[in-house]
């Protein structure tokens, strides 16, 4: 089972590490933790989607943070687990980094599903940080 973990700050994976427990239950249990950078943050080149950005040091500093804290949090398993960082419009990014990482199940926090209006996504199987949702 591959899980997909958007995540905004330390607190979120904080929220979300209740997913170890499934480490050692689930067969092929494995989640992709994903921060996503604002686009409009630093420059950007390029036409459409073959943009290159350029962040801030500030934001590259608070990327390889959360991706240290993630690691670290989930250090028992870092054959299962993996931090990737996409800079672009949340709802994209997401749907695109599912299908090449082939999750089917998204893990979010309550606060970052409703301030980035992830209902965009229509995904079936979503985990909060309290309960799972199911949206068939």
């Amino acid at each position: 089972m591959r899980v997909l973990m958007c995540v905004d700050s330390i607190e979120d994976i904080e929220k979300l590490s209740y997913l170890k427990s499934y480490f050692d239950v689930v067969e092929d249990f494995n989640i992709t933790i994903l921060y996503i950078s604002d686009p409009t943050i630093g420059l950007a080149f390029g036409e459409d989607n073959n943009n290159v950005h350029c962040i801030l040091d500030q934001e590259l500093i608070y990327k390889q943070e959360l991706e240290e804290y993630a690691l670290c949090v989930f250090q028992h398993w870092l054959s299962k687990v993996k931090f990737r960082h996409e800079v672009g419009d949340r709802v994209r990014v997401i749907k695109r980094v599912m299908q090449q990482e082939q999750a089917y199940i998204l893990a979010v926090t309550w606060t970052t599903y409703r301030k980035y209006k992830l209902s965009k996504l229509r995904i079936h199987e979503i985990l909060f940080e309290e309960y799972k949702y199911k949206s068939r």
